[in-house]
């Protein structure tokens, strides 16, 4: 009985000393650059590893197993967050003439900025709920559809939430921009 036991610690090491900095990249990125909240819930995902280990029967990669546990901490982490109350912010017509011109892809320009530290930064800035949108449909790449049973709205619901969280994140990003050009 010990032996098992000993194995397995042995296995659960070698497993976490493989993935965890992997692991720990990947929440880091979709909790905002949260140190503290990425380090509690990689710390969450390998219990969960820990938990399960014996119950993994190789289906998949291990890795792959391993991610597919981070993703649902994640999205439940998400679902928790979300579940707090949710600010409206007002969309301006300026900005929301700015959000229907079809010469301007949104998705396509927040996709590509996403890796700017001045976007993270600025992204930090928005209200949780917003944060917690953006990171699904930008980071994640999660359909509107999926988002909706994620945070248990409408769809409907969700894709004009998104619409005021990109316009929050606009207004932040260009007030951060301005801040910027000011100290130039």
């Amino acid at each position: 009985m010990n032996e098992a036991k000993e194995a397995r610690e042995r296995r659960f090491i070698s497993i976490y000393r493989k993935h965890v900095d992997e692991v720990y990249q990947y929440v880091l990125l979709r909790t905002g650059f949260d140190v503290p909240l990425a380090e509690d819930l990689t710390q969450d995902i390998f219990l969960d590893v820990f938990k399960g280990l014996w119950g993994f029967k190789g289906l998949s990669s291990e890795k792959t197993w391993i991610f597919k546990i981070a993703q649902n901490k994640l999205f439940d982490y998400y679902r928790r967050q979300y579940s707090q109350k949710t600010e409206i912010l007002p969309l301006d017509d300026q900005l929301s003439d700015q959000l229907s011109d079809p010469k301007q892809n949104i998705d396509t320009c927040m996709q590509v900025t996403f890796e700017n530290r001045q976007v993270k930064e600025c992204l930090s800035q928005l209200p949780k709920q917003y944060q917690i949108l953006l990171s699904l449909k930008y980071i994640e790449e999660i359909s509107v559809k999926q988002i909706a049973r994620i945070v248990d709205k409408s769809p409907k619901s969700v894709e004009s939430m998104l619409g005021r969280a990109r316009s929050a994140f606009i207004r932040q990003y260009r007030e951060m921009e301005g801040a910027q050009n000011d100290r130039e």
